[in-house]
């Protein structure tokens, strides 16, 4: 009994670790790219930030961190959270030349897209050092198994 208090103690311990170097590499990727993007959406360009430096761009992820394990801030770009959910459910992605591409499902019916609809064909906005635009194969790979052609 005593033995399994301290092995179920010592996994408790090592998730808590675990959950600690997670978050702390989730902060890191995310504070990459949101810098290297100036905090500007790469789809739509929308830029806020609050005084106290909290913005309105997330870190997405090209190829899930989950399938690769990638942090490279090459595998990411800074994406509000509508463009990012979009470009995650597949429903815009980048083109090898880096220009918008836009599922038909956005044109479907029951959805109103507004702005979205302006952005396609259109270059996205790159990081402002170009040694960080987004990793063409990356790209590929979103295309052919995530976007919703």
């Amino acid at each position: 009994e005593l033995l399994g208090k301290v092995e179920k103690q010592a996994k408790e311990i090592t998730s808590d670790e675990e959950q600690y170097q997670t978050a702390v590499r989730d902060q890191g990727f995310r504070r990459a790219v949101v810098r290297v993007y100036d905090h500007r959406c790469a789809f739509c360009g929308v830029r806020m930030l609050t005084v106290d430096g909290h913005s309105a761009v997330d870190a997405a992820h090209i190829v899930p961190w989950s399938i690769t394990h990638n942090d490279d801030p090459r595998n990411g770009m800074a994406l509000c959270r509508l463009c990012h959910w979009t470009f995650d459910e597949g429903l815009t992605s980048v083109s090898a030349k880096y220009t918008m591409l836009l599922s038909a499902e956005l044109r479907t019916s029951v959805n109103v897209p507004g702005h979205l609809l302006t952005l396609e064909s259109r270059p996205i906005l790159g990081p402002l050092d170009q040694t960080f635009m987004p990793d063409l194969k990356s790209l590929g790979w979103h295309r052919e198994t995530t976007f919703r052609k």
